[in-house]
């Protein structure tokens, strides 16, 4: 048994994540535990070949089409894992030219293509078996089946990192830890519980606007949002979504709300009003469910993708209760656009060491959940 098993030793773990956007895969290299990380300068963002994206957007936008074809279905799963093999043998390289000892363990998250809890079906595209043979490593991969087979939403999965986190930042209690990838997720840490739940878009879908719209990838630090108005009647019919209704633990596909989208009201909105109301949407829910707490935040954590987004970030800033201590990932020494790369990692960790890293109140399960499945590369 490594020392990694007996969760003692810090150890090279690789990350593996391609998140709601599907524009590519983050990777990186940390030293961990899993209960302790360490970050690593070796990291990679790389973009999937563009048939690969497109086929992922297409089996995203029609789920029942995708998987009603077999050899399609197939065929996307062996590019997505090829891909991310890729990414796997840069960064060993990498952390060879560096020095690192040698990375003994891969977590592998797979492509999301559709995610209903309610009906017990997630799916993440990727093939652990064949991964790991490719990269010569022991793959933890389908890391939200363990969670969902005993009652649990199967997400969100990022509370336990969070908590890491924020304990090595030593920030106060209550703390909060907000990840604005595709979706929002909130993790809340008190001195006796850790809460997680989604609170409701945040990237998804200002990036399925400006790619359909305006043939862009996202809206860069917010810009074209910046110069739109919000529209007040979008903002209050979406806000009194059955989403915002539920309580306690809860996960979010991102195509809850894409009906939204198509609205013909909303059409109606020039782009720059549709991408500053959407932004408005994803920085009131975070609000909502903040203020809903039965405790208040003394610090909250931003981190992911949509810190890049100033207009975002502003109306966030604006909406949360008074007094409320806003930071990022750098300032407490982590890095906004690796934190779900680093999750992945630390998740594979923790399945080899054999704790757990879901519980009731953070995804619904019915016990605490140990995540995970290991594939070998014999």
């Amino acid at each position: 048994m490594t020392d990694i098993d007996n969760g003692k030793e810090m150890r090279p773990v690789i990350g593996l994540m391609s998140g709601t956007s599907a524009d590519g895969i983050d990777g990186c290299i940390v030293l961990t535990n899993g209960q302790k990380v360490e970050r690593t300068d070796i990291s990679l963002c790389q973009p999937y070949p563009v048939p690969v994206e497109q086929a992922i957007q297409a089996a995203r936008h029609n789920p029942a089409n995708f998987l009603a074809d077999t050899h399609r279905r197939t065929a996307l799963i062996t590019a997505i894992t090829d891909s991310h093999a890729d990414s796997v043998n840069q960064l060993l390289r990498r952390g060879a030219e560096d020095g690192l000892p040698p990375v003994q363990l891969c977590g592998f998250h797979g492509q999301t293509v559709y995610h209903q809890p309610e009906s017990g079906r997630t799916i993440q595209l990727g093939d652990g078996n064949r991964l790991a043979p490719l990269c010569g490593l022991p793959v933890i991969h389908d890391f939200r089946r363990a969670d969902m087979e005993a009652g649990g939403q199967g997400a969100p999965l990022a509370p336990v990192y969070h908590q890491i986190l924020l304990k090595q930042a030593g920030c106060p209690h209550p703390a909060g830890f907000l990840n604005l990838g595709g979706i929002a997720n909130l993790t809340v840490c008190t001195d006796t519980h850790l809460l997680g739940f989604d609170t409701g878009p945040a990237n998804a879908l200002t990036d399925a606007v400006c790619q359909k719209e305006l043939g862009l990838t996202y809206d860069k630090d917010g810009a074209i949002a910046a110069k739109g108005h919000i529209s007040l009647p979008f903002l209050k019919a979406t806000l009194q979504d059955s989403y915002f209704q539920r309580s306690g633990p809860r996960s979010l596909d991102w195509a809850h709300f894409s009906d939204y989208l198509q609205h013909p009201d909303f059409r109606a909105l020039s782009i720059e009003d549709q991408l500053a109301s959407l932004n408005a949407l994803s920085a009131q829910s975070i609000a909502i469910s903040i203020s809903a707490l039965p405790f208040a935040l003394k610090t909250l954590v931003v981190a992911g993708g949509g810190v890049q987004n100033k207009t975002m970030m502003k109306m966030i800033s604006d909406a949360l209760p008074y007094g409320l201590n806003l930071a990022t990932a750098e300032d407490i020494g982590a890095a906004s656009d690796m934190i779900e790369a680093e999750l992945i990692a630390v998740l594979a960790a923790r399945h080899l060491a054999q704790l757990p890293s879901t519980w009731p109140e953070t995804t619904g399960t019915s016990a605490a959940q140990i995540a995970g499945i290991r594939a070998s590369p014999l």
